[in-house]
């Protein structure tokens, strides 16, 4: 992770410094192993000066976080097209931004992935409050595409269920796309997107786009 330092004249380089430093030890050496000590020696600190920005070490963890959420509302935003497309079309642009988030942000995107299914005790209950909103940004941006798709398929859907069904595919891409080799074009991307959208919403029959990915789903 490196911050934009030139989008906030004010804001003070070393504070971004800690902020990156804690980012990097958080997600490769663990919130329970890092020590204030370890950030203190790597940016060139006195412990005082990390306690006056954060706090503590649970602070510093959630001025991390603000900034990784920061950046990721930034991109969803761009992910929202005119009214004039279609249910369709919108919807597919939130999953190609969603996976494209993770392939060019791959290491914030593992950030979230380990501290969202292995939470530290200290952290559990501050961050599921935390992230609250933002999950529930999310399930509404999906909800607000679905209910589009819904109306233009002249289709009765469970909304839960089918919110469910598109994080499963945006979780389980980006995680392929984190955790091995896979870069898709937006070609595959197209594919993906089809074959999800005929199958898992309007389930209908896809014809021709049927093929081995399919069975991802």
């Amino acid at each position: 992770m490196r911050l934009d330092k030139s989008t906030d004249k004010s804001i003070d380089t070393k504070k971004i410094q800690i902020i990156e430093i804690a980012f990097d030890l958080f997600l490769k050496v663990g919130y329970e192993a890092t020590t204030m000590r370890m950030i203190c020696k790597k940016a060139k600190v006195e412990a005082p000066t990390v306690y006056y920005y954060f706090g503590s070490k649970s602070g510093l963890f959630f001025a991390v976080v603000d900034y990784l959420l920061a950046e990721y509302e930034t991109l969803k935003k761009k992910s929202q097209l005119e009214k004039s497309k279609c249910a369709k079309e919108r919807s597919k642009t939130v999953f190609v931004y969603s996976l494209q988030y993770a392939m060019f942000h791959k290491e914030e995107t593992r950030f979230f992935l380990r501290y969202t299914l292995f939470t530290p005790d200290e952290l559990k209950v501050a961050l599921e409050e935390y992230m609250r909103t933002t999950y529930e940004s999310k399930k509404k941006l999906y909800m607000d595409c679905l209910i589009a798709c819904g109306s233009e398929l002249q289709k009765e859907m469970d909304m839960e269920v089918m919110v469910k069904r598109v994080e499963r595919l945006i979780d389980d891409c980006s995680f392929n796309v984190v955790f091995s080799e896979w870069r898709p074009t937006l070609e595959e991307m197209d594919k993906l997107w089809n074959i999800f959208y005929y199958v898992q919403i309007a389930e209908r029959p896809c014809g021709g786009l049927i093929d081995d990915t399919s069975a991802a789903f």
